[in-house]
């Protein structure tokens, strides 16, 4: 029995040690110039993380992972704003109330993405600041 409880105790302190690492990696991530805290829509699902603009890049980093790669890479000369809008009904369980979605296109295939107001304000400043398309 004495064994169980061992193995259990270190299986608990692992997960609560990856917790925290994951955490922190997002503390990191945001008090970093340029970052935002974003969510993107995969389907019908939205997916929470850290926005990053590197150059004419903007660059998703999922909330729940350790990895140091982005998920998906935006590119600015390639990104059509198709609408802007609030959260639906039924995204209003999932998002803030006060959030901007903003329906995009890029060389990827369409793209959704959840802001915060001031948060849009500096996406719609970056898109702005990018050279202009011919």
């Amino acid at each position: 029995m004495a064994v169980l409880d061992l193995v259990l105790a270190i299986a608990l302190m692992a997960v609560i040690v990856v917790l925290a690492l994951i955490i922190a990696r997002q503390r990191q991530m945001l008090r970093s110039v340029g970052s935002i805290p974003l969510a993107t829509r995969r389907g019908n699902r939205w997916l929470y993380g850290v926005g990053r603009y590197a150059g004419d890049e903007l660059r998703f980093y999922r909330a729940l992972g350790i990895g140091t790669r982005p998920s998906r890479v935006i590119h600015r000369s390639g990104l059509a704003v198709l609408a802007q809008r609030g959260p639906t009904a039924p995204e209003s369980s999932s998002l803030p109330s006060s959030a901007v979605i903003v329906e995009c296109r890029d060389s990827g295939g369409e793209v959704s993405l959840a802001l915060a107001d001031g948060a849009y304000e500096g996406f719609v400043s970056w898109l702005e600041a990018g050279a202009p398309h011919e």
